[in-house]
């Protein structure tokens, strides 16, 4: 989205003029309609029409759709033919995506584009930063947590990937990133040796054969020290009184049993360091600790050199034992409460189960070059005071297209006094900062990054909620600054929004009121799809009055705000370089805003290139869309300074004779091209998927409540007795094909049994077999006897009084996995599955199961201009070579995704395809 509209507010002047003489039938003004809305405009004799939604003309006369999600505006304009009478009618109407529901009321939906690799030139002159543990136990993984620093110390700006031979790669993402090694690298010296756009560094790391560990739980009074280098295992909930003191030396080791609780009335103070620092840990990676309890004014963390893994075991901690409610229920990582201290340097929480913190009653949190990355969300914060240097919060809870409505906000801060400098809030799925609630509270950011946010990068609402922003950057967030409902005041003063759905806005997507101010002064807002707005849907007003925008550089002029400039990509370039601290002028990465490199003809959205960070430099990339043999189309794409997304590569007409098609981009200008540089399009002629098992299949059951063993898993079982019916089976929730009984002999039933044959001619045709379970609370799924799902049960043997786990279950969501297909036989074959539910007393029960084949995959070579390329139709497998065949060969992968470039080479290949 790189244009900027203005809704003048052509409707919202038309308060003298005729209105009801016109008349629209099929809409309501101040109206929201799911996904489109048809209208018709009637014609009467005697009179010329002008009509027009947003200003493009619409017929008169018959019907009109509205499928483009977005606020809309229709004027009606009537001439009568004999007096010149003028008429006007104006109506004010929202099409709003139904997968999205209220969540973005009167905005197209916005999914941020992918990230793109910075070029190695904007790393130059920065320095890696490594945090790992000197030593750690094997079979653990390990973890590794990355800065790019800048001289001055502070993050660079950059993206890209820190590589390591033997190794996976850890994404860094403008300037920080984590990750972990396999846990799998044998006892001995690990030499950890990463590079990154030129930047190299390396660690030796101790793997450990055999950890002697200390067995520590339950209360720890006065003054205990877990030595440097010391192997802590907690194994029950340890509680520190007040008045005692925790100290822990660097590189020690703590590994927490499931659950664990740390509760904490005293202090614990953490000397790590970046070579050697604390880690906090599972000791089964599978399953979570609890987090650390700081409920008393006395409660006190200072760490430094510290990581932080693998919290938040309980899914419904918050709001339940008398726990206060939460926006999300999960468990955090440090729970405070009545005023305590939590204080964390060079420290890192990184692949948490749950949230990072939550506070209630106030306390003190100071993090300096702290990380926070792949949590749920940061937290739910209120009446606390943060001071927050140099530090990031990302990827709640990751990086995908996916969108969800589940307050995965970086950190969401009710009330209190807050100051942030030089931090990073990004990749999220709902918003960067919420200051929302009815707190009243400040909050400072000074210098700080927003970036790649599906709603807002700060959201702020209630009385007395004062936001001020200076030289804060926005990119590709659905709004950059939001001033919500109650009285709020928020303040952009040079700033830079660029990428964004909308940069500056006053109003957001509640019905409510709205008394509170907007003022964006001295900012650069450009190449956003609204660069400011002012609706609100209390009354469908732009509130002019409440805004106060000048002296800024958009792109194109608003009528409701004169007082600004048009940005000038010659003149006005310089004025970007005060918000980089890579290279002024450096060449900057470009490639394809795509998340995968494959699509179906027809499916392919508006493909567009994107540049890794804004320029000074005019930048340009040359395209072609080609196929096997034959150039279709070329063209070149220019980015101006400060654009960071091209317009839409022109689609053009694929032949018919052409099943695979692809779009690549050669020749950069001050570029390079670091991201994805091709994509495909496949025509999809690839044989479609079976159902072997439908959903609302016919299934034996036996809901008797008695315990039935393990035969009924069996082919060979002989079912008769059992009843059958169609699915959904269950009870409870009003939805149900089939009821089951609720109780048995001897209560309520736990465990349900379900069994279904069917009939496969040629077993060694599948190459994909997809399971999907719908299940309340838990279920294990057998095929031909072998287990191949369990969802939401415990590991290990289960019988009929096996309770699933505590569930927040719907009863209405399914739950996916693959099946080796390599379980099926000719003939009949067999899907036995067991439903068990969380407790005696649970209210209801769901079940159902579908189970797709898809055919074995088919793996091409193709020929692009010299370039061969091997394609395959099925993205569950992977390509793999190697030098020679045999027995003995040595397979090695070559691409995780259709199609991939063969390297020509004098010595010779051999590929297969493997299933991931």
């Amino acid at each position: 989205m790189n244009k900027c509209i203005a809704l003048a507010g052509s409707a919202l002047g038309l308060a003298s003029s005729v209105f009801a003489q016109i008349t629209v039938s099929g809409l309501a003004d101040k109206s929201v309609y799911a996904d489109q809305v048809t209208f018709t405009i009637p014609q009467t004799a005697g009179w010329t029409y002008d009509a027009r939604v947003d200003g493009v003309t619409v017929s008169v006369g018959s019907a009109v759709n509205i499928r483009d999600v977005d606020y809309h505006e229709l004027v009606v304009t009537r001439t009568n033919n004999t007096t010149s009478a003028v008429e006007t009618a104006g109506y004010r109407f929202i099409v709003r995506s139904s997968e999205r529901g209220s969540t973005e009321n009167g905005l197209p939906p916005w999914t941020p584009p992918p990230s793109i690799p910075s070029a190695a030139a904007e790393f130059a002159g920065a320095r890696l930063q490594l945090m790992t543990p000197a030593a750690f136990p094997t079979n653990h993984p390990i973890p590794v947590v990355v800065w790019v620093l800048s001289e001055a110390g502070h993050a660079v700006r950059a993206n890209g990937a820190l590589a390591a031979a033997g190794h996976p790669d850890i994404p860094i993402r403008r300037g920080v990133g984590s990750g972990f090694l396999a846990a799998t690298h044998p006892p001995g010296l690990l030499t950890y040796a990463v590079s990154l756009a030129g930047l190299q560094t390396n660690r030796v790391i101790e793997v450990e054969d055999s950890t002697a560990w200390q067995m520590v739980s339950g209360t720890l009074t006065g003054n205990v020290v877990w030595p440097p280098h010391s192997r802590i295992h907690v194994t029950g909930n340890l509680v520190l009184p007040a008045n005692s003191i925790l100290t822990i030396g660097e590189g020690a080791l703590v590994q927490l049993d499931s659950r664990v609780e740390i509760k904490l009335d005293g202090a614990l103070m953490i000397n790590g360091s970046l070579e050697r620092p604390v880690v906090f840990f599972p000791a089964n990676p599978t399953q979570p600790w609890g987090g650390f309890l700081l409920e008393l004014n006395s409660s006190r963390v200072e760490a430094t050199g510290a990581i932080f893994t693998g919290s938040g075991a309980e899914p419904r901690w918050f709001g339940s034992n008398g726990r206060p409610g939460s926006h999300r229920r999960e468990q955090a990582l440090f729970y405070c409460t009545n005023a305590p201290t939590l204080t964390l340097t060079d420290c890192a929480a990184i692949s948490l189960a749950g949230q990072l913190g939550h506070s209630v009653n106030g306390g003190a949190i100071t993090l300096t070059r702290f990380l926070m990355q792949r949590a749920t969300t940061g937290g739910e914060f209120t009446g606390a005071r943060f001071s927050v240097n140099d530090s990031a919060f990302i990827e709640c809870p990751d990086d995908s297209a996916d969108f969800v409505d589940g307050d995965n906000d970086a950190l969401y801060v009710w009330s209190g006094t807050h100051g942030f400098t030089n931090t990073l809030f990004g990749w999220t799925k709902d918003d960067g900062v919420d200051s929302g609630g009815s707190g009243a509270g400040l909050l400072d950011f000074q210098d700080c990054w927003f970036e790649a946010i599906f709603h807002e990068g700060n959201s702020l609402s209630a009385n007395g909620k004062i936001v001020n922003h200076h030289h804060s950057v926005f990119l590709n967030c659905g709004q950059g600054l939001e001033v919500g409902y109650d009285g709020p005041a928020g303040f952009l003063n040079g700033c830079l929004l660029i990428g964004n759905c909308t940069g500056g806005r006053f109003g957001d997507n509640y019905e409510w009121s709205y008394t509170g101010s907007l003022r964006v002064t001295n900012s650069i807002l450009i190449h956003n799809y609204r660069d400011v707005w002012g609706l609100n849907w209390q009354d469908w007003l732009w509130r002019t009055n409440a805004m106060t925008v000048r002296s800024n550089w958009l792109t194109a002029p608003i009528p409701q705000h004169p007082d600004n400039f048009v940005w000038s990509p010659e003149a006005d370039a310089a004025r970007l370089a005060e918000f980089v601290n890579t290279p002024p002028g450096a060449p900057v990465g470009v490639g394809l805003a795509a998340r995968t490199s494959q699509f179906r003809f027809g499916e392919l959205p508006e493909l567009r290139a994107r540049l890794s960070g804004f320029s000074t430099n005019w930048v340009a990339v040359d395209y072609a869309i080609e196929s096997p043999g034959r150039t279709i189309a070329t063209g070149r794409l220019e980015f101006p300074p400060g654009e960071l997304v091209s317009q839409s590569i022109p689609g053009v007409a694929i032949p018919d004779n052409v099943d695979i098609a692809r779009v690549v981009l050669r020749h950069p200008t001050n570029a390079e091209i670091t991201g994805l540089s091709a994509v495909y399009g496949v025509r999809g002629t690839s044989a479609p998927t079976v159902a072997l098992v439908p959903a609302g299949a016919v299934w034996d059951y036996l809901d008797t409540g008695e315990d039935a063993g393990t035969s009924w898993r069996s082919n060979t079982f002989n079912a008769a007795g059992w009843l059958s019916g169609a699915a959904e089976l269950g009870y409870g929730e009003q939805d149900e094909t089939t009821l089951i009984r609720s109780n048995g002999v001897s209560g309520r039933i736990l465990t349900t049994y379900f069994r279904h044959l069917f009939n496969v001619a040629s077993p060694e045709t599948v190459g994909t077999l997809t399971l999907r379970l719908k299940r309340d609370d838990g279920g294990i799924v057998y095929l031909n006897g072998a287990e191949v799902f369990r969802s939401n049960l415990p590991e290990g043997p289960v019988d009929y009084l096996t309770r699933a786990a505590l569930a927040d279950d719907d009863g209405k969501s399914w739950f996916s996995t693959n099946v080796p297909p390599a379980l099926l036989q000719t003939g009949d074959n067999l899907v036995a599955v067991e439903i068990h539910q969380e407790s005696a007393g649970s209210s209801d029960v769901s079940f159902d199961l579908s189970l797709e084949a898809a055919p074995r995959p088919v793996l091409r070579l193709l020929d692009f201009g010299g370039e061969p390329v091997l394609a395959w139709d099925d993205q569950n497998y992977a390509l793999e070579q190697t030098a020679e065949l045999g027995p003995t060969a040595a397979w090695s992968a070559t691409s995780a995704t259709s199609p991939a470039v063969v390297e020509l080479e004098t010595a010779q290949r051999f590929y297969r395809l493997r299933r991931k």
